[in-house]
């Protein structure tokens, strides 16, 4: 029996990337995947057929987490497919990994530029895990993708590295509230990683 059999993940931003990369290895550890796309579908649809190709199981839901109703939206559809395939409710595992990097010095940076990337790296971490917290089961794991750009000045992307240094901070108040539940809240900082 594999690590994570019988456990539910949710995985935002896993369409492709970092988080496609995330979704397949807890799907490999036995884990039930839910792959979370904001426009994506067909990459996303492609990480849930892979996954599935290799004896596991996944299913693809779509939201925008740039608002609150986006976010609500993710929730409403992710109770409603939790009791369609597992037949309960709540979830174990999440990883906030939905991100937007943009490559702008701070005299390139705009009120719209600025908010774009604040949005999705600092608001939706925020609102999502709150309204995962009711659902998420004593003894989860929250993981936060966070970068190495907070350990290490890169002002090419000035934006982007506030919001990542807000992760690190939000990662280390939910472990302190959290600890009491069992549940572990982890940020992993990775260095430059060749995407799409």
């Amino acid at each position: 029996m594999s690590k994570l059999t019988g456990k539910i993940a949710l995985v935002t931003g896993s369409s492709r990337g970092i988080g496609r990369s995330i979704a397949l290895r807890l799907a490999q550890e036995g884990a039930f995947v839910v792959v979370h796309y904001g426009k994506r579908r067909n990459e996303a649809e492609a990480v849930v057929h892979q996954i599935k190709q290799s004896g596991r199981n996944a299913c693809a839901i779509g939201a925008d987490l740039s608002t609150l109703d986006g976010i609500q939206d993710l929730f409403t559809t992710l109770d409603d497919t939790i009791r369609e395939y597992m037949g309960g409710s709540g979830f174990d595992i999440l990883v906030n990994n939905a991100g937007i990097g943009q490559i702008i010095s701070l005299d390139e940076t705009t009120e719209e530029s600025f908010d774009e990337v604040m949005n999705i790296n600092v608001k939706a971490p925020l609102f999502v895990t709150q309204q995962a917290l009711p659902r998420l089961k004593d003894g989860g794991r929250i993981i936060n993708i966070s970068s190495f750009v907070t350990r290490a000045a890169s002002p090419s992307v000035f934006t982007y590295s506030m919001s990542k240094g807000a992760i690190d901070t939000f990662t280390r108040l939910l472990a302190k509230e959290l600890g009491s539940r069992n549940i572990t809240v982890n940020a992993i900082q990775p260095g430059i990683i060749n995407t799409e």
